[in-house]
């Protein structure tokens, strides 16, 4: 009996704590965060929800949109794209190097190969 009330309790904390999450999405959505932020900042705080009152919730709210209007001001969508053509670039570089090693290690382990079965043709005994 007391096993089932437990599991009571925890599925209505649970669902009260999802709740509480899917109102914390809304509000950040009808104050102009894109849905995947306020999608990762409810899912981060559905735990931590059901502890803060009413300022604090409404301290959440405003400096996530703080947050979010900060960072769009500061990232143009412009430099975003030449962020990411960079990084791109970089990583093509990263491959080609990588493949280089790749040879070279080839090549010494061949030459180390070769000292090796010329050094075991000239001994006598």
């Amino acid at each position: 009996m007391r096993r089932r009330i437990a599991r009571w309790l925890e599925s209505r904390k649970r669902e009260a704590g999802q709740q509480r999450a899917q109102r914390l999405r809304a509000d950040l959505e009808q104050r102009g965060v894109p849905a995947a932020l306020a999608r990762a900042v409810s899912e981060r705080l559905e735990t931590r929800a059901a502890s803060l009152d009413r300022a604090a919730y409404q301290a959440v709210v405003d400096a996530t949109c703080t947050i979010w209007g900060a960072r769009r001001k500061a990232a143009p969508p412009d430099a975003t794209l030449e962020i990411q053509r960079l990084v791109q670039d970089f990583a093509v570089e990263l491959q080609k190097l990588d493949e280089g090693l790749r040879l070279l290690s080839t090549y010494l382990l061949r030459i180390r190969d070769r000292a090796r079965s010329d050094e075991g043709a000239r001994l006598v005994h």
